[in-house]
């Protein structure tokens, strides 16, 4: 199976230039490397898809999903196309079936994930599972907004189900 590697070269491919939006799939920025089975490039409707065993890391974040979905913007003129071609910025990344999203301080798993680089949010729905630790809590929508470092878990119109364990330094 020929894997597709396409590490650092994506970030050196422009993702970052122009506009207020950085793309990232962690907070700490940096560059973002793909691995994927298959990638298709659609220039037309500036978008990439990768497909089956795609893991993206950025820094200490990591994303792995059966098909991830990377809309960009304008890139400037250029007359190269497909991979090689320049992206421009991030503006969208819809990442579908078996979804993980890890960093060091928590592991969340569901079924769509959906990072907004205007709004610098990640937002995973469907079988939310959310670890963080020892504690561990469920729920149907889970919006991470990366630089301010919030998570907000929403129960989709029953509760959110949590288990904490308290440590042995909190007076409990």
């Amino acid at each position: 199976m020929a894997q597709i590697k396409v590490m650092a070269a994506i970030g050196a491919l422009a993702l970052f230039t122009g506009g207020s939006a950085v793309a990232q799939v962690s907070g700490e920025g940096g560059p973002i490397r793909v691995n994927a089975d298959r990638s298709e490039v659609l220039d037309k409707e500036r978008k990439v898809i990768l497909i089956d065993n795609v893991d993206i890391t950025q820094g200490t974040a990591r994303l792995r999903a059966d098909i991830v979905t990377i809309e960009y913007g304008g890139g400037g003129d250029t007359t190269t196309s497909g991979l090689g071609s320049n992206f421009g910025d991030i503006r969208t990344m819809t990442a579908r079936g078996n979804v993980f999203y890890v960093t060091p301080d928590l592991k969340v798993n569901g079924d769509l994930g959906v990072y907004v680089a205007s709004a610098d949010t990640i937002t995973l729905t469907g079988n939310i599972v959310l670890v963080r630790g020892e504690d561990v809590a469920k729920g149907e929508r889970l919006t991470i907004e990366l630089e301010a470092g919030r998570t907000t878990l929403d129960g989709g119109g029953s509760q959110v189900n949590m288990v904490i364990v308290p440590g042995e330094g909190d007076g409990r």
